[in-house]
Order: structure tokens, then sequence, then C-alpha cells
């Protein structure tokens, strides 16, 4: 595993977060981000704050509904179009940006966008938007900083 290898192949999956705002507020959010090229897999923790409305806790990303019913798998990993190749080591206490707008009962979808990096971005408004597991109805802007809570070989 290498923790300073550069990849240009990065993917992420949502874990788990947490939010409110009234107005002001703010939220933590949990990512896996890995990268076959730089042989490396890590938990990250995005923590914001900024403006919205609402609250919500939920976990993992889940597949559609329809993806069930119909009994096709779906891969759950976005696909990350990176600015630049870069590595773990880049990811960790970089600068991020979270936007989304979500609701769900026990189930529910929210549309997400998330960035890295300010003066050489890492990635930039990426849409990781999906289907996942939690409560709740909100919707933030949110500005903060990634950081590394573990990692791993790729597999």
């Amino acid at each position: 595993m290498s923790l300073e290898q550069a990849g240009h192949d990065w993917q992420c999956v949502g874990v788990a977060q947490v939010g409110g705002a009234d107005i002001l507020g703010a939220g933590l959010y949990l990512f896996e981000f890995r990268s076959a090229a730089a042989n490396f897999r890590g938990k990250y923790a995005f923590l914001g704050g900024g403006v919205g409305g609402g609250g919500s806790l939920g976990g993992g990303a889940g597949p559609s509904p329809l993806d069930v019913f119909g009994a096709a798998p779906e891969d759950l990993w976005t696909p990350i179009e990176p600015e630049r190749p870069f590595s773990g080591d880049d990811l960790d206490l970089s600068y991020g940006a979270l936007s989304t707008l979500g609701a769900g009962l026990a189930y529910g979808y929210a549309l997400m966008g998330i960035s890295a990096g300010l003066v050489d971005p890492l990635f930039d408004s990426v849409e990781v938007s999906g289907w996942g597991t939690g409560v709740g109805a909100s919707g933030a802007i949110l500005v903060g900083a990634w950081k590394l809570l573990q990692y791993s070989d790729y597999y």
C-alpha cells in the first residue's frame, strides 16, 4: 500500500453522515476512497460548516429500489474524474466542499457533490448522488476539510 503513490482512477462511496442546519449548520460525512493505480483504499471524514436547513442521520450508500426488486446488482462506487493524479496523502487534510439535498425515512435519496483541493484542485464538483439508509430531510452547502482515518492496500 502506498499513501504517497498518485493515481488517476479514483472512486468513492458514502459510508455514513450526520448533520443539521438552521441557516448555519455543520455536518460530518464518512467516505471510502480507492485507487487501483495507487494501490490504496482509505476511509476519510469530511467535516464542514456552512449554510442550509434541516437535519439528517444516515448510513451507507445502497442500491436503488428498482435494482433491489429487479435483482440487478449495482456498483455503489462512484468514479472520480480527477483534475490531476493525486495520492491518499494529497487528499488528507485538503480543503473540501460538499453540497447536498436529500430526504429519507429509513431509506432515501440525496443529491450530492464533493470537491477537494483549493489552489491546486484534486477533484471538483464530483456528483456522488444516490440512494442510502437514513432519516431526515436537509439541504446544505458546506466547506471544510478531508481527514484520513484509516488506509490499506486496494485489495
